[in-house]
């Protein structure tokens, strides 16, 4: 664990092992930051970190021949791991329900909600929430402190069309709203990010697979009515803080969507589409001081975009990422990585030896892509790939990320004074591509993340480019505060809220430091970084 003061940019300490000496998994999943009473003051800041691990463990019982998903916890104060709690596999997403004393953690391999108690921190509840159909899928859980949800909540699948109700009192799936009949035809084949509005009582729920995203009333919590599918607009949903506006970073189309809630339960408005440049991630907000305006807010999020200028044209333009990488037909498409593929869409296009004349003279399907094969010593058992260093399989990637970084926006000067474009904070970091996966045509990337967090007036986001580190941005300049480097690769990012009395998160702190909060990093590749500030955020 490393304690980071962000007023110094200096990592004060380093955790690599439990107190029994086994090393701390190397990669993260979601945690959160909890205590037991959110209300009580005396225990703000020293409370527990409880996330979940990426690797499968199989030295925690169940046995099973995969391994075992695992959660763990922090405690702040102690600065100890002070558990390993067995869960399903690929407990990807969790969640602090912070009115109930709980954690949730969602496994994507059965397809169940784990929840552990913060009055036993050290084993799961027993009692595993479904959130299935037939399939189990990757999932997200909504639940609201509005009173009109206090009993209820809901998840998502990516691959079953169904929003799954729960009981979150009685711990329960209790109904599911299938929404098939309501959307276009082989569209939203599943659901991911999900939101909602105290104003009007309505789910915003981003489309799996394609679709755009669907507006579900809960009017009535059990009994969800369908209202809108907005087939143009959809991303990663929030609620803007003050409850005015839901907005969706949309990463494919460079958007962030701004939606206004109705009154009369009606569907909601589009109000305002922001350009963000760079593929955005998620959205975190900081209120403006002294403003008591709707939406005075500014939003920032890191961006993911590809950095490499193997895959940009002469004119800087990026032509190769997730989102498209492919019909390379001439020298110059080659030149910047793009990929030539066969019919299938999906291997790499080859010249057989006996059509070398072919590609020599730029024939279809070869045109301009296949000069390397018109040289015999490129083929091996008569064939020759075209594109072999496309894509992701370019072996000398060269990441440039000086005009790339974190994009804020104004939402204050968004809603009232019509702002379209975010604002970039340069030199703030950047994060290599997502690898293919195993249904990704040959040399295609995967999607690719950049965790961060808001404690105070700082933004602290992941990157790896230039260098693995915490880049911390201030968000009231919008400025680069400072870049922390870490000596492995970083992927998570949490918060610890200062504590009351302005001492230490720590019983026994490093001489010289008074940490009232903290962010909290977690970092794979053999090291879990945690950051405290030493500073009121």
């Amino acid at each position: 664990v490393s304690i980071i003061n962000p007023n110094t940019c200096e990592i004060e300490s380093t955790l690599k092992t439990d107190e029994n000496g086994k090393a701390l998994p190397n990669r993260y999943n979601d945690g959160i930051y909890m205590q037991k009473d959110v209300n009580d003051m005396s225990e703000q800041g020293k409370g527990y970190i409880m996330i979940g691990s990426a690797i499968p463990t199989f030295d925690l019982p169940p046995f099973t021949e995969g391994g075992s998903g695992e959660a763990l916890t922090f405690s702040v104060e102690d600065q100890e791991l002070i558990s390993r709690i067995p869960v399903g596999l690929r407990p990807v997403h969790s969640y602090g329900v912070r009115n109930r004393g709980e954690f949730w953690m969602h496994s994507d391999d059965d397809g169940h909600f784990y929840i552990i108690d913060l009055d036993d921190v050290t084993k799961h509840s027993g009692k595993k929430v479904k959130a299935h159909v037939f399939d189990e899928n990757h999932g997200k859980l909504l639940w609201d402190e509005a009173d009109h949800l206090a009993q209820h909540g809901y998840a998502t699948s990516t691959g079953e069309q169904v929003i799954f109700i729960l009981d979150m009192k009685e711990r329960k799936l209790i109904s599911t709203f299938n929404y098939t009949n309501y959307v276009l035809p082989n569209t939203c084949g599943g659901t991911h990010a999900i939101a909602y509005s105290d104003v009007n009582k309505h789910l915003y729920v981003e489309c799996s697979g394609g679709g755009g995203s669907l507006e579900i009333s809960v009017m009535d919590p059990i009994n969800p009515t369908f209202v809108k599918q907005w087939t143009d607009a959809s991303g990663a949903f929030y609620e803007v803080p003050d409850g005015s506006y839901i907005v969706a970073t949309n990463k494919g189309g460079n958007k962030l969507h701004v939606f206004k809630p109705q009154e009369n339960s009606d569907e909601s408005s589009l109000e305002f589409d922001v350009d963000v440049k760079g593929h955005p991630s998620t959205v975190s907000f900081l209120p403006i001081s002294g403003s008591d305006d709707e939406a005075d807010y500014i939003a920032c999020m890191p961006l993911t975009e590809n950095t490499n200028k193997n895959h940009m044209d002469k004119n800087g333009n990026l032509v190769c990422d997730y989102y498209g990488c492919d019909g390379a037909a001439t020298a110059e498409d080659v030149n910047n990585g793009i990929c030539a593929y066969d019919q299938s869409g999906r291997e790499l296009l080859k010249v057989n030896i006996v059509d070398i004349g072919k590609a020599r003279a730029g024939d279809a399907p070869f045109n301009g892509a296949c000069g390397r094969c018109n040289e015999a010593s490129n083929y091996a058992d008569d064939e020759c790939v075209c594109t072999p260093t496309c894509g992701s399989c370019d072996p000398d990637m060269k990441y440039e990320s000086s005009n790339s970084g974190v994009a804020c926006v104004d939402l204050g000067q968004v809603v009232n004074n019509g702002l379209k474009t975010a604002t970039i904070v340069p030199n703030a970091g950047a994060v290599k591509q997502g690898r293919p996966y195993s249904y990704s045509p040959e040399c295609a990337f995967g999607r690719t993340y950049r965790n961060h967090k808001r404690g105070g007036i700082y933004d602290a986001s992941v990157a790896n480019v230039p260098y693995n580190s915490i880049q911390i941005v201030n968000m009231e300049t919008q400025k680069l505060h400072c870049a922390v480097r870490l000596d492995g690769n970083p992927s998570r990012v949490i918060y610890v809220p200062p504590t009351a009395d302005g001492s230490s998160n720590k019983k026994e702190s490093s001489a010289g430091n008074n940490a009232k909060t903290g962010i909290i990093g977690f970092i794979g590749a053999g090291i879990l970084a945690r950051i405290i500030t030493a500073t009121f955020l």
